[in-house]
Order: C-alpha cells, then structure tokens, then sequence
C-alpha cells in the first residue's frame, strides 16, 4: 500500500471510531467516555509493552524507541519527523494526520479531537514506555494549534538534568 491508501484507511477507521465516540459521550457523558477511552488505551499499552520488551530486551535506548515510535506512526499513516534525538530525549514533529483527520469525519469537533489524542497517546504511549523503563516519560508537547499544524511528541529519561519530571504526565 502506498502512503497515501494507508493514510486513508487509517482516517476511515478513526472516522468510525470519532462517530462511536460521540454517540458513547452523548449516552454516558464526555468526561466518562474520555476516561473509558484512556482505559482501553492504557490496555493497550500494556500489551505493546510486553511485545516490545520481548523484542527489545530490559531498558531500550531512547533512540532506538524514538526510530521504532517514529515507524508505528507512519505505518498508520501519521508524516511523521524524528526532529532531534540523543541519548536523553526524543521529539517528533507530526504532520498530516489520520486520527485527527479521522476524528473530525467523524463528526467530532477540534477540542474533542485534542481530548481524546491527549488522553489517548498519554495512556498507551506512557504505560508502553513505562513498562519498558519506567525513567521514560511520554507527552503531547504541543498540539495542532491548526488543523494543518503539527503536533510534536516526546520521549524523555525522566531523571534527565533540567527535565522537569511532573512535566511529561496529564499534559
């Protein structure tokens, strides 16, 4: 599949995903479907995790999780940069992207769409990272100020000098 036919599948899919959304926060409440949301991604980071850590081994470098972060998102279809990278840290720039895309065909509007990345990427990505060394943190550093705008992603070694460790969690 070319890049673009995994882009759309993948927005096809949140598309679907933002529509159930939305029916679920208008039965049962946004602020309980955010959590329910952030519980099935913390699911999920959990299983990554133990995948990853079979793969990898005890206490992956951060570059070597920054290359393998950066390929799971354009394997869905996110244009994904690894901007910097060293042995403390790693940020990635996002472009065009097929949840956000998804989300907002899915009849969501752009603060749903920021919650639910927020909350989402928090729990997986943190509770992955976690679980393969827990002196990683994960957070949205910066989200889409519009919608053609980037996001940019984090990794961090926690105890790294002048990291601010309250920093990177509920962001």
């Amino acid at each position: 599949m070319s890049r673009e036919e995994i882009y759309e599948a993948t927005k096809r899919v949140y598309a679907l995903y933002g529509a159930f959304f939305g029916a679920v926060a208008r039965e049962v409440g946004a602020e309980r479907a955010l959590a329910l949301h952030a519980q099935a991604h913390e699911e999920q980071g959990l299983a990554s995790g133990k995948l990853l850590k079979q793969k990898l081994g005890e206490r992956p470098d951060i570059e070597t999780l920054g290359s393998m972060l950066r390929a799971s998102n354009l394997s869905i279809g996110i244009d994904s940069q690894l901007t910097a990278a060293d042995s403390s840290s790693a940020l990635f720039s996002n472009s065009q992207c097929p949840m956000y895309d998804g989300y907002r065909m899915g009849g969501l509007d752009d603060e749903t769409a920021e919650a639910l990345c927020q909350r989402g990427a928090a729990a997986k990505l943190g509770t992955m990272l976690t679980q393969l060394d827990p002196s990683i943190a994960y957070h949205l550093k910066h989200y889409r100020s519009r919608p053609d705008g980037p996001c940019e992603e984090e990794i961090i070694h926690v105890s790294s000098p002048g990291r601010d460790k309250e920093g990177c969690h509920g962001r």
